[in-house]
């Protein structure tokens, strides 16, 4: 049995003047379940790709590795916030073209000449992928559906007992993988400070100031010594007895018509 010879190949394989077709990147499809929100959000994002990519990769807000599809829930977010999923599509082919041999390894004419092997891989001493070529004028042969990164490729020729030649030299081929990406931007805006509540404090309601006695050791009321605006602040401290509606007032704000006897002099008051 004669063994199929690469002996007259001029080139060591001319698959390395063949084109790699590149990868083209597919649609990334990119939603969040809202894009504004006033003062906090709980982002759920969802995503898809068409065609499925290789890999996904996120960044900005989020990160990791993640699916070509899927839904993912985050922590609630009280800033504004962007979100990006880059994803790669590591697929395209490769078109090897060769010379077929015409004499055996013993020099005479190759007759029964059958077809081809390309056999590929990843390493150059692991071709551990073949595509046969069943055409004995074949003269190339695309591989496809390669992942991104360097192949190499060598073939053999096959004759119709399936006798196979040795491997042609091996040659190489970088495939590019294609990539897109995709932002999402989440809008936080301030919430509304609600306003304090009203501070109640006490006002003076009557105009007349009055000093204070002592009778039977109770504070009352004595004899009005002067006039006040209304209005003014009270002291909620120093209340004539309990339950009335007389407390201390500032003497600064009293207009005297006479003099108080008593430490402290007191007009009407309630809350305002």
């Amino acid at each position: 049995m004669h063994k199929a010879s690469y002996a007259l190949f001029a080139l060591p394989l001319m698959l390395l003047a063949s084109m790699a077709q590149a990868q083209t990147a597919g649609t990334i499809t990119f939603n969040a379940n809202q894009t504004t929100a006033t003062g906090s959000l709980t982002p759920v994002l969802t995503w898809s790709t068409t065609p499925v990519a290789s890999s996904c990769t996120a960044s900005g807000a989020w990160s990791g590795t993640k699916f070509a599809s899927g839904t993912e829930t985050l922590a609630a977010i009280t800033s504004s916030k962007s979100y990006t999923l880059t994803c790669t599509w590591g697929g395209g082919s490769a078109t090897i073209n060769w010379t077929a041999p015409t004499r055996n390894t013993d020099g005479s004419s190759l007759t029964n000449l059958a077809g081809f092997k390309v056999a590929y891989g990843t390493s150059s001493s692991s071709l551990n992928n073949v595509q046969s070529v069943s055409d004995p004028r074949a003269t190339s042969a695309t591989i496809a559906a390669l992942a991104q990164g360097t192949w190499y490729f060598a073939v053999r020729a096959v004759n119709s007992t399936g006798a196979e030649s040795d491997n042609s030299p091996v040659a190489q081929k970088s495939i590019a993988g294609a990539t897109a990406a995709k932002t999402v931007n989440i809008t936080i805006n301030p919430g509304t400070t609600p306003p304090p509540p009203p501070t109640t404090t006490l006002k003076t309601t009557s105009t007349r100031v009055y000093e204070v006695v002592f009778v039977n050791s109770v504070r009352s009321r004595g004899q009005q010594v002067g006039t006040i605006a209304i209005g003014k602040p009270c002291d909620p401290t120093y209340q004539l007895v309990s339950g009335s509606s007389y407390y201390a007032v500032n003497k600064a704000d009293v207009r005297f018509s006479r003099t108080a006897k008593s430490q402290h002099v007191i007009a009407r008051c309630a809350k305002s």
